[in-house]
């Protein structure tokens, strides 16, 4: 009557065709049955434009349905209400019990910590004890420099004295004595300012500076301060002032560059390699060779 098609009224109401020709035809048999069978006439009717809760009563009639009770769904609802535990809101217990369990646990490890660091505490107070007991044993040397063939006869001291006692021993020992008056009097006498080798061979002010190609470690040490001891990466350029000395090390000495008052310092060793270089106010001083047994 209206001028709509079935076709129409699938593509709005997203319902199957069959489906919608069961419902025309009255074939309820074919409609998956219960609430579904309702959905469909109530989309149906408000497609087409017509009463929805009328379209549904004439459903029902026709397919010899009978509408449910509204009193009985009632009291189905009430029942399964009133079965269902009720839900106190008071004090949350379980929270709380957490709460003093994580407590009672806190405790207890600070407890068992503390009582393992006195325990340490006491193994460390014994030990010095212990060693201090041992009876040390002290050998006199022989007029002519020789150690005897025996022990000396041992002494005995409290635990308190045992470091006294063994630089009394070592005090005992006669030192040699230098058969040139002149060294003995350069020994006795302390070093001043004035006589320190850093004041002796101070000059004129000078810089060198450090230009790393690449990440090398570095350590300068500049009038016997440290200015630089680490990892230096491009671009970073140090340039360090003294007017004594400058110690260079480096542990890559194929990455860095040296200058001294703008003056290139070639380098010996490569990638990889350790250089040592020592700078004074005139330039690279030269290596000289260390001495065995004296130094």
């Amino acid at each position: 009557m209206r001028g709509i098609s079935l076709d129409e009224i699938v593509a709005t109401t997203k319902i199957g065709r069959r489906l919608l020709v069961a419902l025309e035809e009255e074939q309820f048999e074919l409609l998956p049955g219960g609430i579904f069978n309702k959905s469909y006439v109530r989309a149906y009717a408000r497609c087409v434009g017509i009463d929805e809760d009328e379209a549904v009563a004439e459903y029902l009639q026709a397919a010899h349905e009978t509408p449910p009770d509204t009193r009985v769904i009632a009291q189905q609802h009430a029942s399964i209400h009133s079965n269902r535990p009720v839900q106190s809101s008071g004090f949350p217990i379980m929270p709380v019990l957490i709460l003093l369990v994580v407590v009672a646990g806190g405790i207890g490890g600070w407890k068992v910590y503390q009582d393992r660091q006195l325990e340490r505490q006491k193994r460390e107070a014994s030990l010095p004890a212990a060693m201090s007991s041992a009876t040390p044993v002290a050998t006199a040397p022989s007029a002519n420099g020789s150690q005897p063939a025996g022990p000396a006869p041992a002494t005995t001291a409290p635990s308190s004295q045992s470091a006294p006692a063994s630089s009394t021993v070592q005090a005992a020992s006669p030192a040699p004595k230098s058969t040139n008056p002149a060294a003995e009097t350069a020994a006795a006498r302390p070093m001043t300012p004035e006589s320190s080798p850093a004041t002796a061979s101070s000059g004129a002010p000078f810089e060198v500076t450090v230009r790393p190609k690449d990440a090398a470690w570095v350590s300068i040490k500049s009038d016997g301060q440290y200015v630089v001891r680490g990892i230096i990466r491009p671009p970073i350029v140090k340039t360090i002032h003294a007017s004594n000395q400058v110690v260079f090390f480096t542990g890559n000495a194929g990455a860095v560059e040296v200058a001294f008052n703008g003056k290139s310092v070639p380098l010996a060793g490569g990638a990889n390699q350790e250089q040592v270089l020592v700078f004074d106010s005139r330039g690279v001083m030269p290596k000289t060779p260390s001495k065995t047994g004296t130094e």
